[in-house]
């Protein structure tokens, strides 16, 4: 492991990091601006932390809001199962009449978006600002 990763990684004991224990750092923040529900995900979203990432999406669809905003731009990775949790929340959002939008301006995350052709599912916005229309 280089110096880069063990700096940006928070350590559990004895010095291990969280991802030398099998999960990667992942954390999720959910906050309202202009009465919008914005979840804001921080680290790494892929098998060990989607679960998380899910459940936590859900509970806002749960307590009643039906548009929401998840912001990527905290994000340093997301794999396939990341992607997997945004369409399976696009479909639970949409069949409840609600909507979703991303916010991600990181051009490694967006690549994922573009080669999968998930870039014309999703609205992608820029910055937060720009996606709630100010």
């Amino acid at each position: 492991m280089g110096l880069r990763a063990s700096l940006s990684r928070p350590t559990v004991g004895r010095g291990e990091t969280l991802e030398e224990r099998g999960r990667a750092f992942f954390q999720t923040r959910v906050r309202e601006v202009q009465g919008t529900p914005v979840v804001e995900l921080e680290g790494e979203v892929d098998l060990s932390t989607s679960a998380s990432f899910k459940e936590t999406v859900y509970q806002v669809i749960d307590s009643g809001k039906r548009d929401i905003v998840i912001d990527l731009d905290g994000l340093d990775f997301m794999d396939s199962t990341g992607l997997g949790v945004l369409v399976a929340v696009l479909k639970k959002i949409s069949l409840e009449g609600g909507s979703i939008r991303l916010v991600c301006s990181k051009r490694s995350i967006l690549k994922v978006f573009r080669i999968t052709g998930l870039d014309k599912v999703f609205d992608i916005y820029d910055n937060l600002q720009r996606c709630l229309g100010g």
